[in-house]
């Protein structure tokens, strides 16, 4: 039980650096700064309006900057935008 734990956990975690990275493309693809994504959020205050809103943080530790990311229903990125 505990390595199928590991592995799940091991897999989840690649995941998310997939996703990570995949989003940290896509910010800067729009233009904007993002080496490397340290922390990714949905903002449940702000995804209770209806569309879902992501905050990222990219920080590569001498830099330090923070996006808001509007998805589409299709869990597309509709928008990018900084966080202020």
């Amino acid at each position: 039980m505990l390595v199928a734990m590991a592995e799940f956990a091991a897999a989840q975690t690649a995941q998310m650096r997939i996703l990570e990275r995949q989003a940290a493309r896509a910010i800067r693809n729009a233009g904007f700064w993002c080496d490397k994504v340290s922390e990714a959020e949905i903002d449940k205050v702000l995804s209770a309006q209806g569309q879902t809103v992501v905050r990222v943080t990219c920080d590569d530790r001498t830099r330090y900057e923070q996006y808001k990311l509007t998805m589409t229903p299709k869990n597309t990125i509709a928008k990018i935008e900084v966080w202020k």
